[in-house]
């Protein structure tokens, strides 16, 4: 075997620290934490997709059944599980930062960045996809900008405490990668 290849290899794939993409629903967390995942030889989570493997159904309907209050407690327990992992890229909900200690967890175990939009933005994305997001579902196209005006201002506290942050509309990847390379 060739000495230099296996140490490149070695060094190339060496143990990382998770990196965990936070941001309000709708800011693009999913896509730029798989893009990002693939980018730097990561494995992908998104933490709402393994609640509803771990629990056997849907968000939505873990709110409906169970109540906002469990829904949180199950996420807590599986972002916990997550942070344990090297070389992952976890994609959390948009409430995640804000319960528990989470954003702390977070921040201690690995590299934390928030992908930053104006709620005209996250308005124009969400109003096609109510239906599948429990905490707007029910709230009139009119009042979705006012909604998450003030919801995402309640947020924004615990969102502001990552270590990078990147504005969410036509995200320049490739600075984000090297952001993200960089804190690691």
């Amino acid at each position: 075997m060739n000495w230099n290849l296996s140490c490149r290899f070695v060094k190339k794939n060496r143990m990382g620290k998770p990196v965990f993409i936070i941001g309000y629903m709708g800011s693009g967390k999913t896509t730029t934490g798989r893009k990002l995942a693939r980018s730097i030889g990561y494995f992908h989570f998104d933490l709402d997709e393994e609640i509803e493997k771990l629990l056997g159904k849907s968000i939505s309907a873990v709110f409906a059944e169970d109540g906002e209050d469990a829904f949180r407690k199950f996420e807590h327990s599986a972002l916990v599980s997550l942070t344990h992992r090297k070389n992952v890229v976890i994609s959390t909900g948009g409430g995640t930062p804000c319960f528990f200690d989470n954003m702390k967890l977070m921040k201690d175990s690995g590299v934390t960045v928030y992908l930053k939009m104006s709620p005209e933005s996250l308005s124009k994305r969400l109003l096609s996809a109510r239906v599948k997001r429990p905490l707007i579902e029910n709230i009139t196209p009119e009042d979705l900008p006012g909604f998450i005006r003030a919801h995402l201002m309640r947020r924004e506290d615990f969102y502001n405490q990552a270590l990078i942050t990147f504005k969410g509309e036509n995200l320049d990847f490739e600075k984000l990668l090297a952001a993200v390379r960089e804190a690691l």
